[in-house]
């Protein structure tokens, strides 16, 4: 399978929290939610079945407006939030009440996750897909069990270092390109009296997204085959200098002081609320939360920035962590051949486009598109020269690594248990393999 890079274009800044909100209003107001009473013959025509989550069914409501008249096929979409659909989504396949198409997280992050549906024959292979060229490799990775693409990228997320300019320009502090300007901006913004980092880690949300964002400079780019290493059981966490690298960098972080005062009892929505106002300089979080960061400051979307968090003294060696929204076929579908046919149509490249702009996020497939917000101009080079890597996580064998990496992680912060402690733990949980 071949791959493609990011081709992106920008222009201007764009009211894309607007458009966000009017496509919410849309799919608020039901759209289309038919069912004929037929079912799919499997040659593209009768029902067509979805089930998404509440995201993916606001970005997707006006792609899908013509999509009936065009092919003759009749959707019938239904969608709840993440959770439910999760837990929903497993007894409907055990039942034989799936969908055709199915909203599924990436890698073997979930027990509804493409490896692990993947492996257990839940999803249709759709390799043959015409946009499965169009993969990138950071996705592509997550879509694969088996050498087949399983999956479809709806779109993409980054994790990104977000910063109050007000708070830079005042304290004279540059962006950060390298980990030694890094903490160098984060003494000067100290010396300042803001705390450099807002460190939201209660229930340990905020705090993966900094593990994930120091393996993809310190790790994966390192030791590219680590997964297939860990595998196989030819080395584990513990035994990585590239995850104890990782480590060791947010530690520095923690131990320099640079994180917020009483961090593990601070929670997301107060975390942005620091870097509002200026009580705090910057905040690791995924792309898609900024808009909410904006609502919190007079200023919007003009009083931030973005970077991508770097982890070396080589500049040209930061990766951005991505994550893609996936969805699949249902192998006992219905209408295989109309889910397909679907996917078909939000892979065109002015659906991908529209879908990220109306979403604020990035394309899911890499395709060249007009992105109208000029938010994530930064971290773009880094997509165009293909240093991205998707979350650490998404390719561990059962989510229970993730859990204990979560909940062990506030021991580790607080000092309670050490780095090897926290890794062997990690170990035991990978050691389980996929459930």
């Amino acid at each position: 399978m071949t791959t493609t890079g990011t081709h992106l274009r920008r222009r201007g800044v764009a009211a894309v929290i607007a458009a966000t909100a009017a496509v919410a209003l849309a799919a608020c107001s039901g759209f289309v939610n038919s069912d004929d009473g037929e079912e799919g013959d499997g040659t593209g025509s009768g029902t067509v079945s979805a089930y998404v989550n509440t995201e993916q069914s606001a970005g997707l409501a006006p792609l899908l407006e013509g999509f009936e008249s065009e092919t003759g096929l009749t959707l019938d979409v239904s969608s709840a939030n993440t959770d439910e659909l999760n837990q929903q989504l497993r007894v409907q396949l055990t039942s034989g009440t799936a969908a055709d198409l199915i909203r599924v997280s990436p890698g073997y992050s979930s027990p509804v996750a493409v490896g692990v549906l993947g492996q257990e024959g839940e999803l249709a292979d759709l390799s043959d897909a015409a946009w499965a060229d169009d993969l990138t490799p950071d996705t592509a990775s997550l879509a694969d069990v088996d050498g087949s693409v399983m999956a479809f990228p709806v779109s993409r997320n980054a994790i990104v270092m977000a910063y109050n300019r007000e708070v830079f320009e005042q304290a004279g502090v540059e962006v950060p390109t390298t980990w030694s300007e890094l903490l160098a901006a984060c003494e000067t913004l100290a010396a300042a009296g803001v705390t450099p980092i807002a460190a939201p880690f209660q229930g340990g949300i905020y705090f993966q997204f900094w593990v994930y964002a120091m393996a993809s400079t310190l790790v994966y780019p390192v030791d590219p085959e680590i997964d297939e290493r860990m595998r196989a059981g030819e080395t584990t966490f513990v035994d990585s200098a590239e995850w104890n690298a990782a480590f060791a960098r947010i530690a520095e972080l923690n131990d320099a002081g640079h994180f917020s005062d009483g961090m593990l009892g601070i929670p997301p929505d107060q975390g942005l609320q620091a870097v509002a106002t200026g009580d705090a300089a910057m905040v690791l979080m995924v792309s898609a939360g900024l808009p909410q960061l904006y609502g919190y400051s007079d200023a919007g979307e003009e009083g931030f920035g973005v970077f991508a968090v770097p982890a070396s003294d080589d500049a040209g060696a930061t990766h951005v962590p991505l994550a893609p929204d996936f969805l699949a076929v249902n192998a006992a579908a219905s209408n295989p051949d109309g889910a397909r046919q679907l996917l078909d149509h939000l892979a065109q490249p002015e659906n991908v486009e529209a879908y990220a702009n109306a979403m604020g996020v990035l394309p899911g497939l890499g395709v060249e598109v007009t992105l109208e917000s000029t938010v994530l101009d930064p971290i773009m080079p880094l997509l165009d020269e293909g240093r991205t890597t998707g979350y650490a996580n998404y390719l561990w064998p059962n989510g229970d690594v993730q859990q204990t990496m979560l909940q062990s992680g506030q021991e580790w912060l607080d000092g309670s248990i050490t780095t090897e402690e926290l890794l062997g733990q990690m170990d035991a949980e990978y050691a389980k393999g996929t459930p």
